[in-house]
């Protein structure tokens, strides 16, 4: 990767604008590096003058095309990278603009497993599929992504792939359903609630992204803290901190469905990350504390 003399990085970040993406910014500008940030300008930031702003549909071939048209980046983060068609664009775009590309993915791209490893999915010699139900479409969209910088990408390249994220600013609010839902007394349903699932914040996330791109790490890499939790204990935690027991249903319902109710254990082994140097917060170093802000926000 080239940078300054420095050693200061030039930066585009895909979709930087909110959440663990935004924690990347962050850091990078406090570095002093030269930081892009493109997006669609929908979503309100806080960078300041620190940034350099384009403006374009990432999906859009043409118009991302026309963003980045003078520009050479010593790497690109993609946060928004989503299907197979969104990897083929970023590919013809940045193919002489970059030697570094990072596209963050999900733990989605794996099945069911306890202690997923990196090779669990090969996205070399994965088949894309099309999705049989709306369910399927972000997975799929995912691992067809993944296949397709694999085999395609004339830059070097990273893959990393995270659990659910939370945090404060976490804005699918679904850690934060759980706290008001025990709160307020309102039925949650589970298939199992003794399945282990893994989790990152969205800290721990930016920083893994910061770690990539100084390290210049390529392949594939799980990010997550490192043990897992059991549904069941992530219930108890949530328990503890309101005073409040849970209303578990027994019976099968949409309304009431857990966003993380999962049939069976679902999470990652990160021994790759920690063995080349890094590793997310201990669920015991956030959990608690999460669950008590949540607690004291909700109505």
């Amino acid at each position: 990767m080239v940078t300054d003399k420095r050693g200061l990085m030039k930066v585009l970040v895909l979709g930087g604008t909110r959440y663990f993406g935004r924690h990347l910014v962050h850091s990078l500008i406090k570095e002093g590096n030269n930081v892009w940030v493109l997006s669609r300008g929908q979503q309100a930031d806080d960078f300041g003058a620190r940034v350099h702003r384009l403006k374009a549909d990432r999906r859009d071939k043409k118009s991302l095309a026309a963003a980045v048209e003078h520009l050479h980046f010593d790497a690109v983060v993609d946060q928004i990278c989503m299907t197979a068609e969104d990897a083929a664009i970023a590919c013809d775009v940045f193919a002489n603009k970059t030697p570094y590309y990072i596209m963050t993915s999900t733990m989605s791209v794996y099945h069911f497993g306890s202690g997923l490893r990196e090779e669990d999915f090969n996205p070399y010699l994965y088949q894309p599929q099309t999705p049989t139900n709306p369910a399927e479409e972000y997975a799929e969209g995912k691992r067809a992504a993944e296949h397709y910088f694999a085999n395609h990408a004339s830059f070097h390249w990273a893959f990393a792939r995270y659990p659910v994220v939370v945090g404060e600013d976490d804005y699918t609010h679904r850690f934060a359903l759980h706290v008001e839902k025990v709160q307020q007394e309102k039925p949650l349903y589970f298939p199992n609630l003794n399945a282990r699932f893994s989790f990152v914040t969205s800290a721990d996330a930016g920083k893994s992204l910061l770690w990539l791109l100084h390290g210049k790490h390529t392949g594939i890499f799980n990010f997550a803290s490192p043990e897992p939790i059991l549904l069941k204990e992530f219930i108890e935690e949530i328990e503890k901190v309101t005073g409040k027991k849970a209303v578990l249903s027994k019976e099968r319902s949409d309304a009431d469905w857990s966003p993380y109710g999962i049939p069976q254990d679902w999470y990652l082994n990160t021994e790759k990350a920690h063995a080349a140097g890094f590793q997310a917060q201990a669920l015991s170093d956030w959990m608690r504390p999460l669950i008590e802000y949540f607690a004291k926000q909700s109505p």
